[in-house]
C-alpha cells in the first residue's frame, strides 16, 4: 500500500505540479487603458440599432493571492463624458440621466474569477468560458453582477471578452430617449481586453 501511495505521488509531482506552474502566466499587475481595452454598448431604438463607444478607459487587474490563481481582482473605470453614440443631442441626453457632473464614471470591480475558468483550462485547452463575481457603479447605485468571460490564448497574451445586459432603471437612470427616437430599457454591454503572458 505504501509503495501505491508513493508512486501516486510521484505521478502527481511529475503531470500535476508542472502543469499548475506554467498555468499561472498572467503577467500581474497589468494595467487596463485604451491601447489593451474597448468598452462599447449596442441598444435599440425606434429607428435603428444604437452603438456606442467609450475611451479613456482606466484601470488594473491584479493577483489578489499568489497561491490562489482565481483570486482575479479587476477595478475599471470609464469616464461618463467619452459616451459617444454618434449623435450630439442623444450623448448629451445619455450624460444627463447618468448624471455626469456629479456622478462622472462608470466602475466595474471583481474579487474572484470562479472556478469554471481556472488558468489550468485555458493553460490546456487555449480557451475556457466563466464568471467574474464583482459589482457595477452607475450614479450612486452599485450592484453585484456576474460578469460573463471568454478567454482565448494566442500569441503571448489572453483576451478577454464578453457581453452584460444592463437596465436603465437598475441604476436608477431614467429613460434615456430622445422625443423623436425612443430607447429600449436595456442596453447591452461588450468589452475585450489583453492580458500578456509572462
Amino acid at each position: 500500500m505504501r509503495l501505491l501511495y508513493s508512486l501516486f505521488f510521484c505521478f502527481c509531482c511529475l503531470f500535476v505540479a508542472p502543469k499548475v506552474v506554467a498555468a499561472e502566466a498572467w503577467s500581474l499587475p497589468s494595467t487596463i487603458n485604451d491601447t489593451n481595452t474597448t468598452v462599447t454598448f449596442d441598444v435599440d431604438s425606434t429607428w435603428h440599432a444604437v452603438h456606442g463607444t467609450t475611451s479613456q478607459v482606466t484601470g488594473t487587474i491584479r493577483q489578489r493571492d499568489p497561491a490562489d490563481p482565481l483570486s482575479i481582482e479587476v477595478d475599471l473605470t470609464i469616464p461618463v463624458g467619452s459616451f459617444n453614440t454618434n449623435w450630439e443631442s442623444r450623448d448629451e441626453r445619455l450624460a444627463q440621466v447618468i448624471g455626469a457632473d456629479q456622478f462622472k464614471q462608470v466602475r466595474f470591480t471583481s474579487s474572484k474569477l470562479l472556478a469554471t475558468c481556472h488558468p489550468l483550462r485555458v493553460q490546456n485547452e487555449r480557451h475556457c468560458s466563466g464568471t467574474l463575481a464583482g459589482t457595477l457603479t452607475i450614479r450612486d447605485v452599485t450592484r453585484p453582477i456576474a460578469l460573463p468571460v471568454e478567454v482565448v490564448r494566442s500569441q503571448g497574451k489572453d483576451t478577454i471578452t464578453g457581453k452584460l445586459a444592463v437596465r436603465w432603471a437598475d441604476y436608477d437612470v431614467e429613460d434615456p430617449s430622445i422625443l423623436i427616437a425612443r430607447l429600449d430599457p436595456t442596453v447591452t454591454i461588450t468589452y475585450s481586453t489583453e492580458v500578456p503572458l509572462r
